[in-house]
């Protein structure tokens, strides 16, 4: 069977094709693999930045492949040794589907960082192939369940949900009554901020620009930010200073991937705080500037984060399933697959727009 999809190429061209449907049978997951329709996908930073950059420092993909990995599909057909899954569930997906199992971090449970294979290897939509088509093939282990009371388009944030988890629980182990500073009020960091808020965390701030102020600041607030700060028109540092007499605060999430806030970052947080550096990673990276005399003075905690691991995906979907974390208002835009390109660009230049969902 023959559908459109969009395809990545290595030289970094993404293009709407015609593609080969995947197979039962005829995958790596066989005989544990199971035959998706694709309702939605979200377009991740990280698509843009491979559609429409001057690709320094952004990693095309290795192979010509089906992108997308913000998925909400429904099951459509199920090889002979799945047993948890049937045709008619609506299910979300996890991302990373190949490991080593054996290495000192998958013994771990880390399986996101297996030291036998680099990430993009080990992440099904630049191996086997994403969600922005009509069908995809998943491992059954990395598939969930979707609860009923969550809408399907709402549900491509569901693993952006997970990835926030990963940051704010997993790596950060935020804590009841901690002080959080949320750099960035993308969809990913007013995740961040309701997942700070569902642990307890608190006061939290949420920084961005003057642009942001009509949609992504006004939607912090009402998903309970403690204060807002323009960045480009406060002084960031002075500005946390103040809310925080002369301490800092507790812990910092970076989700901005320019460089002047991961600098700042180091300056905000307390003496023996930490910081997350989050944003960059969409991009390839991006080289700072840091004054390591603070780093080495104040004892800052420094930490990266990828992706999520299960307990990451248990969590976050308890968590909107009980309403602490909310997603229906961070779906701003829809489109549908032979309007891609134009989803893309409003994902990469409006201000108006937290997450962009494509009905496929």
């Amino acid at each position: 069977m023959r559908t459109k999809g969009l395809v990545a190429y290595p030289n970094g061209d993404v293009r709407l094709e015609i593609v080969e449907a995947p197979s039962l049978g005829d995958n790596p997951y066989a005989p544990h693999d199971v035959l998706c329709r694709v309702l939605y996908c979200g377009i991740c930073g990280s698509d843009v930045h491979r559609w429409k950059d001057d690709k320094t420092g952004v990693k095309t993909s290795p192979r010509k492949v089906v992108i997308g990995h913000e998925i909400v599909s429904v099951v459509e057909a199920v090889g002979p040794a799945v047993t948890s899954l049937k045709p008619g569930d609506r299910v979300v997906h996890e991302i990373v589907t190949f490991f080593c199992g054996y290495c000192t971090n998958c013994r771990e449970g880390r399986y996101n960082i297996c030291l036998n294979l680099a990430p993009m290897e080990g992440r099904a939509h630049f191996v086997t192939g994403g969600g922005f088509t009509k069908y995809t093939v998943w491992p059954e282990r990395q598939l969930h369940v979707l609860p009923g009371q969550v809408g399907s388009r709402a549900a491509v944030l569901m693993e952006p949900t997970a990835g926030s988890v990963h940051s704010v629980i997993t790596r950060m182990q935020v804590r009841a009554g901690e002080s959080v500073a949320v750099l960035g009020p993308g969809a990913r960091g007013l995740l961040m901020l309701q997942v700070c808020r569902a642990v307890g965390a608190g006061p939290v701030f949420v920084s961005g620009l003057a642009r942001d102020e009509p949609v992504r600041l006004r939607t912090a607030r009402a998903l309970g930010c403690d204060e807002v700060i323009r960045a480009d028109v406060e002084d960031l540092p002075a500005r946390v200073a103040q809310l925080t007499g002369g301490r800092g605060v507790d812990v910092v999430l970076e989700n901005t991937g320019a460089s002047q806030p991961i600098a700042q970052s180091v300056d905000i947080v307390r003496k023996g705080g930490r910081v997350l550096w989050a944003g960059a990673g969409i991009r390839g990276g991006v080289t700072a500037t840091l004054d390591t005399y603070q780093v080495i003075v104040k004892e800052v905690d420094i930490r990266g984060e990828i992706s999520q691991i299960p307990y990451d995906w248990d969590t976050a979907i308890q968590l909107v399933e009980r309403g602490a974390v909310q997603l229906d208002q961070l779906v701003t835009h829809t489109f549908d697959l032979d309007h891609w390109e134009e989803g893309f660009d409003v994902a990469a230049t409006s201000a108006d727009c937290l997450r962009v969902a494509i009905e496929v």
